[in-house]
């Protein structure tokens, strides 16, 4: 399998983006939460709920009382509304 040099370029860039956000959601992983209603502002209220009744979109609660607010992982939310990155798709058609 050949590749051009463009190829290589943008597949190592679609990696160091991915690791980039790993890595980041890992070392401080409270900066990737998002409250329910920050998520309905930001996503939209019908596609969160409908994320959340076909069992896609995780959530849980900050503390153990029942009106705790629900938390989401925006990378999570992210990859479910985005889908992953077309380049490393391709990658992974192509292996």
């Amino acid at each position: 399998m050949e590749i051009e040099l463009w190829e290589l370029n943008n597949i190592i860039q679609a990696t160091a983006r991915a690791t980039a956000r790993a890595i980041k959601v890992e070392m401080n992983p409270t900066k990737d939460e998002i409250t329910e209603s920050d998520a309905y502002r930001t996503y939209g209220e019908g596609w969160v709920d409908h994320q959340k009744a076909i069992g896609a979109a995780k959530w849980k609660r900050k503390g153990v009382h029942k009106n705790s607010p629900k938390i989401y992982s925006r990378k999570q939310l992210d990859e479910l509304k985005l889908g992953p990155d077309p380049l490393l798709k391709a990658i992974t058609k192509r292996v």
